[in-house]
């Protein structure tokens, strides 16, 4: 008789190497209407009677050089490289339009999340009167009022 020694394989899970399989997060895109026409907002948020909302962008740059955030796939699934703004907005539900469907990375959504959270604690801030600031009307920049 021969003795036979019995090996149990475990399968090995594959991991994707091209970033294709991976869980995707569904995000409601809206287009925020601003005085230059509009722009496709991921809504991250609700506060009061107004969203919270990081914009998209195919430019990796906005204004005077300020970098944006380099998306790992287009939210909009049009194969375009899409880049989001670092600033969220919280803005009146009344001034977006257009719902759509779209779909983040669990690390973009992340970051959405977070510039949506300072965005929402700056407009909670400023509700409560804990800071006077004022808004640059060009650059959408805030800055406290000496």
């Amino acid at each position: 008789m021969f003795s036979h020694e019995v090996h149990i394989m475990s399968k090995k899970k594959k991991t994707p190497t091209n970033g294709e399989n991976k869980s995707l997060i569904q995000v409601i895109i809206k287009t925020h209407n601003d005085t230059k026409g509009g722009h496709p907002h991921i809504i991250v948020d609700n506060v009061d009677n107004k969203h919270v909302s990081v914009g998209l962008s195919t430019k990796p740059k906005k204004g005077k050089n300020s970098p944006n955030y380099k998306l790992e796939k287009s939210p909009l699934n049009d194969g375009k490289q899409s880049f989001m703004r670092r600033q969220g907005t919280v803005a009146p539900k009344s001034e977006y339009s257009g719902k759509r469907n779209g779909s983040l990375t669990p690390k973009d959504y992340a970051q959405a999340k977070i510039y949506g959270e300072k965005a929402k604690q700056k407009y909670l801030d400023r509700k409560k009167g804990k800071k006077k600031v004022t808004t640059c009307q060009t650059c959408n920049a805030i800055s406290p009022i000496s």
